[in-house]
């Protein structure tokens, strides 16, 4: 895991115990979702983190209506850089 549930918590401002099994679920589904866009595994590297805890702050907080187009652009272009090109 590249964020652990006490960094999460954190980033999205979290004090509380209630939503530690969402927010780890997403942390999960995060992780999957910048490992299709990186098309490898997510490295413990500073960007791939902001990646992933963008992408559980914009799960957690669209928990109802996430628009999974608008967040696998915007997870390209955080981990443009980091993309492995596929031909």
């Amino acid at each position: 895991m590249t964020v652990s549930l006490k960094e999460a918590k954190k980033y999205l401002r979290v004090d509380h115990d209630d939503d530690d099994t969402i927010i780890w679920k997403l942390i999960r589904a995060a992780e999957t979702l910048c490992e299709g866009t990186l098309r490898k595994a997510v490295e413990p590297v500073p960007i791939n983190k902001v990646a992933v805890l963008f992408a559980v702050a914009y799960l957690y907080e669209h928990r109802e209506n996430a628009d999974m187009d608008e967040l696998t652009r915007m997870l390209r272009y955080i981990l443009a850089t980091e993309r492995e090109v596929a031909f």
